[in-house]
């Protein structure tokens, strides 16, 4: 064999490593900071979802619940739990949580909670699951964002899936 295909078969084993590396270290569980329970916040205390990811309606994020969004309720402890002991611990002291963001979008894609929940009607539970269900914080999303996913739902629901609308 010569040179040539034997490096090309090389550089296949080696991109095959490198990916299955990769895919890998996106697959790996996340651990959050505080072990918070959506279940108690939206199913026993009425809570909605925009009640702390303040722009899922209005904006293109979100954003995950900092200090101040907590501390509207827990400025003081409600239990006698040891994770919303950690949660007053940084109320009091300032310091952001350092949460983890379980659900991510590429950075060459452009996405807007707005254009998706309060223009097109969507609910939370279709891109989400139902993490309202949730006692415990989830190690990976309770669905899986894809390209494909998303096509199929610009289609079942009529949507463009012209690509400048989404890619950078």
């Amino acid at each position: 064999m010569s040179s040539g295909p034997l490096r090309a078969a090389l550089l296949g084993v080696l991109l095959a490593i490198v990916a299955g590396v990769a895919f890998s270290l996106l697959d790996r569980p996340i651990e959050q900071p505080i072990a918070f329970n959506h279940r108690l916040h939206v199913e026993d205390l009425g809570s909605d979802c925009t009640d702390c990811h303040l722009y899922a309606m209005t904006g293109v994020r979100a954003t995950i619940p900092n200090v101040e969004v907590c501390a509207d309720c827990h400025a003081e402890a409600q239990t006698d739990s040891e994770e919303e002991a950690l949660l007053v611990a940084h109320i009091a002291s300032g310091d952001p949580i350092p949460w983890r963001k379980l659900y991510w979008v590429p950075d060459h894609v452009y996405f807007s909670h707005r254009r998706h929940t309060a223009i097109g009607g969507i609910e939370c539970e279709t891109c989400h699951g139902p993490m309202g269900e949730a006692s415990e914080p989830m190690p990976r999303p309770f669905v899986k964002v894809t390209m494909n996913g998303c096509m199929k739902c610009h289609e079942q629901n009529g949507t463009s899936n012209d690509c400048l609308l989404c890619h950078k």
